[in-house]
């Protein structure tokens, strides 16, 4: 295919996963028909189908993208990064910079967790997590060895990292809390901090 043609397909691809995203954001994923995401897109059923199996094809999809579009900016800042402190500031605030720039993506990455952990995307996203690990594991280990970071379980760097500002930006999403969450950006990096430096 020439490059003309791989742009046209990945712009068409983009636009049915946009539409998809539209859909799903106002109606749900159940409530969205495959002919609704057609019909926004613009694209014929052809071409859907080319692209994508079926609406649970295309769900996944959003959802394993919207992964890899928030932790691909992190992990090259974390790989710039050598400082322990700067680093887990970044854990912090490219979490808040991915939520608030996309939050319809970010709402619909938290609804639709338990339905593609059940559905054929499962082993992509292992795949996917399982790198993240891999990678996070291999920036925290030098500055755990250098006794800056505590000896944690990865998990557990998780949970402290970045489990309070999660909680937060899932109760802005759902307008719970009227602030931004990059109004407390500075607040929850200190906390992350001082939950895991020596």
């Amino acid at each position: 295919m020439s490059e003309t043609g791989q742009a046209r397909g990945k712009s068409r691809r983009e636009s049915i996963l946009q539409a998809a995203l539209d859909c799903f954001t106002e109606h749900g994923i159940e409530g969205t028909t495959i002919e609704m995401i057609r019909d926004k897109s613009g694209a014929s059923t052809g071409s859907l189908y080319h692209h994508f199996a079926n609406k649970e094809d295309i769900a996944s999809t959003l959802f394993l993208d919207g992964l890899h579009n928030y932790s691909e900016p992190l992990l090259k800042g974390l790989a710039a990064c050598s400082d322990a402190r700067d680093g887990i500031e970044i854990m912090v605030t490219s979490y808040i910079d991915w939520v608030t720039e996309n939050p319809d993506w970010a709402r619909f990455i938290f609804s639709a967790r338990g339905r593609v952990i059940r559905g054929a995307a499962a082993e992509a996203l292992k795949d996917n997590n399982r790198k993240q690990f891999m990678a996070l594991r291999d920036w925290l280990q030098p500055h755990i060895e250098q006794g800056v970071l505590q000896p944690l379980p990865l998990d557990l760097y998780h949970a402290l990292v970045n489990g309070p500002i999660q909680d937060y930006c899932r109760a802005w999403l759902a307008g719970r809390v009227r602030h931004s969450p990059r109004q407390h950006a500075r607040t929850f990096a200190n906390a992350a901090w001082r939950s895991v430096a020596v």
